[in-house]
């Protein structure tokens, strides 16, 4: 018999779960806190395992067709000397196409035909893990229930998973104040560069041949920097920058900039009891390679999977036996450079931070290299 799942979250991760049961005729509700299906978020950049992962969701065409590809990123000091390139076209890193879009467009794609089935305001308000469902008490009490899974699919700042760990910190600040926004810039010809100051960093990087996507972040200790107009801050601590940097500062106007702290989980989350955790609710990090999205679909599939050809028990363990390796590489791989930016404030272990990058080339291309040698995601 085929399993009751309970999805809270309709975001990336919710999403690609609900696609991937509803393909192999699992049973599922799907929650979602917001009133409506809205994803505010600026671009977001697949590198080839999200593609591959898209593909096993069946999504890959409607994606390439409105993604922009990318073929080469290179990082580079504020005024724009060349620290380290690396080509994306060459093994192994040519496995799959390397694209970045609309997030938006993203959300879109993995909505359709979903969200007829989301219930929308609608949140877990109690649960109680039972020997072989968990009993549920949602905010719309028409769902209230028991079932045989509840998947946690609500983000870093999940509730959920603070329930399932009362007490427990969670998540990491990493005390960097982050903005992000997009930029039109006909016929640009640009690919993704990363800029680098001591801890100040901005990233273009092209989503159509008019359009960038860009992301700049500073250390703060002080937290000065969530008080004020983002524009403010963007102009003050990036206008110095050489490159394109201040052509989009002068493109920028009053454009939305979304801000937000660069945090993290403070381990892995795979589940508690019949609850399981899947995308940035069991394994958000730093953005340095790029798996946010990639993560969460290869959660979605993995755990499916295993439903699909286990009973409960059995997918949740297999689920966590599968993830694990991948999460935790890529958690450590990603986390651990943000954790020593602090240092980088001092010019001399800037200077060395340069060095490394000239002698291996883009640290992010190198953990991409890295991830292709992973196994297969679903066994």
């Amino acid at each position: 018999m085929k399993p009751r799942v309970l999805i809270s979250g309709a975001g990336i991760a919710g999403l690609a779960l609900a696609r991937r049961l509803k393909l192999l005729s699992i049973d599922y509700v799907l929650l979602e806190k917001r009133k409506k299906s809205n994803d505010l978020g600026t671009g977001i950049a697949l590198p080839f395992n999200a593609i591959q992962a898209l593909r096993e969701l069946g999504l890959a065409k409607q994606v390439l067709e409105v993604a922009h590809q990318v073929h080469e990123v290179t990082y580079t000091t504020k005024n724009g000397t060349v620290l380290g390139r690396a080509s994306l076209n060459e093994p192994p890193l040519n496995q799959d196409n390397f694209v970045a879009m609309l997030r938006s467009d993203l959300y879109d794609i993995l909505l359709d035909g979903i969200e007829k089935d989301i219930h929308f305001e609608t949140t877990i308000e109690e649960f109680n893990l039972e020997q072989s469902t968990v009993s549920v008490r949602c905010s719309k009490a028409t769902l209230n229930g028991e079932y045989d899974l509840v998947v946690c699919a609500e983000g870093i700042n999940s509730a959920l998973r603070q329930q399932c760990f009362p007490g427990e910190v969670t998540t990491v600040d990493f005390k960097i104040p982050n903005w992000r926004f997009l930029v039109d810039y006909p016929n640009h010809n640009l690919q993704p560069v990363y800029m680098f100051d001591r801890t100040e960093l901005f990233m273009a990087y092209p989503i159509h041949p008019d359009r960038l996507y860009c992301y700049a972040h500073v250390y703060d200790e002080s937290g000065k920097y969530d008080r004020q107009d983002p524009h403010q801050f963007l102009h003050q601590l990036f206008g110095k920058f050489g490159g394109e940097v201040g052509n989009i500062l002068a493109r920028l106007g009053d454009r939305p900039v979304l801000s937000s702290r660069l945090r993290s989980v403070n381990k892995p989350y795979y589940s508690h009891g019949r609850i399981v955790f899947i995308g940035d609710a069991g394994n958000a990090c730093s953005p340095l390679l790029q798996q946010g999205a990639a993560s969460a679909f290869e959660d979605a599939i993995c755990l499916a999977e295993q439903l699909q050809n286990n009973s409960v028990e059995e997918a949740i363990l297999g689920y966590q036996r599968i993830r694990a390796p991948k999460v935790e590489w890529v958690l450590s791989t990603s986390d651990n450079p943000i954790k020593k930016i602090k240092v980088t404030n001092n010019p001399i272990a800037a200077f060395v931070r340069n060095m490394i990058i000239r002698r291996i080339g883009p640290l992010n291309a190198r953990g991409w290299k890295k991830l292709a040698n992973f196994k297969k995601l679903s066994s």
